[in-house]
């Protein structure tokens, strides 16, 4: 593995909407969902848990609660992802879990892509919905859903600021004008 294997994936990462009607083998998921595992969180505490479902009713159950975006119910599986605000730790002024939570979803966005598996990560849904449809427990968020299945699309263009418009050196305001004032990935 090249020192730039990650770097290539994150360029390379698109929000997925399409999917081919085609089944995740187990093993994929499961590499997925363990990427999640493994992900930092303050304090350790690890105050994430996740619903994973692949059932057609399910998914299509799902999209209402997602503010009827249907490719919610394309995606070979979507998983809800939960996290108990008791069992984290403050990151800074934040709540915890929302920030450890988001790193182990991106862990599985970019796990998902580098196994040639598209996801989105979807943040318009009603929770009660969510919720009331998997059983979860009222002491649970729901934060995210993640779909995941194989692309059906063609990844477009993404821009990005420079680094010159987001990173500051030794104090806010201080730029080193290091790269051109539009990244295109």
């Amino acid at each position: 593995m090249s020192d730039l294997a990650v770097l290539d994936v994150v360029k390379k990462r698109a929000s997925i909407r399409r999917y081919r009607d085609r089944r995740i083998p187990e093993d994929i998921l499961l590499s997925i969902l363990e990427a999640a595992r493994l992900a930092q969180s303050a304090d350790n505490r690890q105050p994430w848990q996740f619903v994973v479902t692949t059932d057609p009713a399910n998914k299509v159950r799902l999209v209402q609660a997602a503010d009827n975006q249907r490719f919610v119910g394309e995606a070979a599986a979507v998983i809800v992802c939960l996290a108990d605000p008791d069992e984290s730790a403050n990151v800074g002024p934040f709540e915890g879990f929302l920030v450890d939570l988001a790193i182990a979803i991106e862990n599985m966005a970019l796990t998902a892509w580098d196994l040639g598996i598209g996801s989105c990560w979807i943040g318009a849904f009603d929770e009660e919905q969510v919720k009331e449809l998997f059983d979860v427990p009222d002491n649970l968020r729901v934060v995210s859903l993640l779909t995941l299945g194989y692309p059906d699309e063609k990844r477009g263009v993404k821009y990005r600021k420079s680094l010159d418009e987001i990173v500051h050196y030794e104090m806010y305001g201080h730029k080193q004008n290091r790269t051109p004032a539009r990244a295109r990935i």
